[in-house]
């Protein structure tokens, strides 16, 4: 998928792909000796499993792909997972059985279960693009959110506009047995943390705020402007805060545009409201139930020192929950880096 990213960009600016590289941000995993069930939000630098899993304690890795059916999360996960369906695994070179690996490709936005031989806490840089859960309808799904690694929100509140998975068929992995959810409303999610949560019917639910982009991987700006669009799928208003994250020394310089009404006449015309150069935080108003925020944006020429720059925009809301969402900008006048 990333790979693909690349080319895509490559193919519509015709401009290094040195942005593409820099749209990357560290996710920090805290895995606990024995079994964990990860969700990775970030998309390793290298997929290969060995290089992802190089200097860590983690020995065991896998993937789960489908069918899915009740059977696969109330099994032991210390089972062979080599001889379940569905499973891909990768095995640590040291291990005896690390020839039966079939996990070939570590990639983000997808669950895992991690065997760790001891406490370690899991730093791991990656592309970022925008979320985008698949639900599998009337089945369980093995799937993570990207929530505050502080204060996260309860499964009820969470799943609270979502009829398809606003109950308790909620598992989640505890001393290395997969446990029911009995109160989603006094259990909170975790960051960083994959789970079984079974969908009734199909669903599109992808958190209280949908973030829509008109570009599968985020938001592209050059010559023409190009935004996101906020969705409010809550049962209540929720509050966003957006701000602008660096991670590169070259962020993106943007501003974000403005309807202005002119004259008498009605005339409505674009004005452009510049961001600073570096980090930055505005928060934005509430959102009301079924509403939704479209948030413009432009690239600020005159600033751009390289012919293609990235950033990253972070959406967090008064739920606890988190959108990370990278930012392109690109200049066919400067030619390459």
């Amino acid at each position: 998928m990333v790979f693909c990213f690349v080319g895509y960009l490559v193919s519509i600016v015709g401009l290094e792909n040195q942005a593409v590289a820099d749209a990357v941000r560290q996710q920090v995993v805290q895995l606990r000796k024995g079994w964990n069930a990860v969700y990775l939000e970030v998309h390793p630098e290298a997929a290969d499993p060995d290089t992802v899993f190089s200097g860590t304690p983690v020995d065991i890795a896998s993937a789960f792909s489908g069918p899915l059916s009740t059977a696969q999360f109330i099994a032991n996960p210390g089972a062979n997972l080599f001889q379940l369906a569905g499973w891909s695994v990768w095995y640590a070179g040291s291990r005896p059985d690390a020839f039966l690996k079939t996990l070939h490709a570590v990639n983000g936005q997808q669950g895992y279960l991690v065997h760790a031989k001891r406490d370690y806490t899991w730093n791991v840089t990656g592309l970022v693009t925008p979320p985008k859960i698949k639900w599998q309808p009337n089945a369980f799904n093995f799937v993570g959110f990207s929530v505050n690694p502080t204060a996260g929100p309860t499964f009820s509140r969470f799943f609270s506009g979502s009829a398809a998975h606003n109950h308790n068929r909620i598992y989640r992995l505890d001393n290395g047995g997969w446990r029911q959810v009995s109160n989603p409303a006094a259990e909170v999610m975790r960051s960083g943390e994959a789970f079984w949560i079974y969908s009734a019917g199909a669903s599109t639910y992808q958190g209280p705020i949908r973030a829509e982009t008109t570009s599968r991987y985020g938001i592209v700006v050059g010559t023409a402007a190009d935004g996101v669009t906020l969705r409010n799928a809550a049962t209540h208003p929720v509050a966003v805060t957006l701000e602008h994250v660096v991670t590169q020394p070259n962020p993106v310089p943007l501003s974000i545009e403005i309807l202005a009404v002119g004259d008498t006449n009605g005339v409505v015309k674009t004005v452009a409201s510049p961001m600073p150069d570096g980090p930055w935080s505005q928060p934005l108003p509430a959102i009301e139930v079924g509403q939704a925020f479209r948030i413009p944006f432009e690239l600020r020429f005159d600033a751009m020192k390289t012919s293609a720059q990235s950033s990253l925009l972070k959406f967090s809301t008064d739920v606890g929950t988190e959108i990370w969402i990278p930012v392109y900008g690109f200049r066919r006048d400067l030619g390459g880096n």
